[in-house]
């Protein structure tokens, strides 16, 4: 069951519903928000009023689709700084990057600062994370390039209260860029916060001068490829009442480093698996990742004793947030 400290929006089982059926049954038709409201026996326009007052409030961030950087020919990597006191320092210089999209406050005993950052090059992200440490008077930091990324689906259960991917986590390592497939490469760009009415997709296509269908064709086909990913609601986590993140991180054992990812990929709580490679080489040991988020740490450790039992590493370190240090930031 849920805990009590959920936002009184919650309470209310229809907006339960509702968010449930756009989280993990998202119809990719012209009228999602209808699709989903007639699911949790909702009129589509009560359905509209209830997702407005879900955005106002923050728990719903945005209704559309993950945009694989990839796709956008972007690199990426999880840097960890040794920022002790400073952390505050590393906030300040990051919450105006759009493309640092994560800057969690850890509890990791040396490495505090974790953010995840995109750009053009590897040597661009090393280059300008040697930047900010400096800056910041920080003189110890990693990073964790992507090497293979498993799965990416951000949901949360909020009947059971802990992650639980979607239907759409798999990842194409390599998508073609949306002009590639001959399509607008404004389109991806453009779905990613789809409007919050019964026809979510006519301002994309009065934009691009295309019909509403035409978009749906090139969604269903930029999906395909695996450019856009993870459709449907995304919810603020911690506004739903998911107080509780942690980086679950995984030294490989018997398995080996792409079977013990493999398997972290098939936990259902599991919603991001990413294998990673440490730069300096040898700098951390722990390259199978995944995140996991619930209403409180009982349940975070439970899955980590599955993930123990189902991924045999050698060694797991549960890495908790303490704060956001980006919070309302639309990934």
């Amino acid at each position: 069951m849920m805990a009590g400290r959920l936002h009184r929006l919650l309470h209310d089982e229809r907006n339960v519903d509702l968010l449930m059926e756009l989280q993990y049954n998202f119809q990719l038709g012209p009228d999602p928000i209808g699709d989903a409201a007639r699911a949790a026996g909702l009129s589509p326009e009560a359905a509209v009023e209830r997702l407005r007052s879900l955005a106002k409030s923050g728990i719903l961030k945005r209704i559309g689709f993950y945009y694989n950087y990839r796709a956008q020919g972007k690199k990426a990597a999880l840097i960890a700084f040794a920022a002790g006191d400073n952390y505050k320092v590393l906030a300040d210089i990051f919450r105006g990057d759009p493309d640092v999209t994560h800057n969690y406050l850890r509890d990791h005993p040396e490495y505090n600062v974790w953010i995840v950052m995109k750009r053009p090059t590897r040597e661009e992200l090393l280059r300008d994370a040697d930047e900010a440490a400096k800056k910041a008077g920080v003189d110890r930091w990693i990073a964790l390039f992507s090497k293979k990324t498993y799965k990416l689906s951000v949901k949360y259960d909020l009947i059971s209260g802990v992650s639980r991917s979607g239907r759409y986590w798999r990842v194409v390592e390599n998508p073609p860029r949306a002009e590639e497939l001959g399509v607008d490469p404004r389109l991806p760009k453009l779905v990613r916060v789809l409007h919050l009415n019964l026809n979510p997709y006519k301002s994309v296509a009065e934009r691009l001068s295309m019909s509403v269908d035409e978009v749906l064709d090139a969604v269903n086909l930029l999906l395909s490829k695996g450019v856009l990913m993870d459709p449907g609601a995304a919810l603020d986590g911690h506004r739903a009442g998911f107080l509780e993140n942690s980086m679950v991180v995984m030294e490989p054992g018997e398995l080996g480093e792409e079977g013990t990812c493999a398997k972290a990929a098939e936990l259902p709580y599991s919603t991001h698996v990413v294998l990673r490679e440490s730069y300096p080489p040898g700098a951390w040991r722990h390259v199978c990742y995944f995140m996991a988020h619930a209403v409180n740490r009982d349940l975070i450790n439970e899955i980590v004793d599955e993930a123990k039992a189902y991924c045999r590493p050698r060694d797991v370190m549960a890495i908790f947030s303490l704060e956001d240090l980006k919070p309302g930031y639309v990934r």
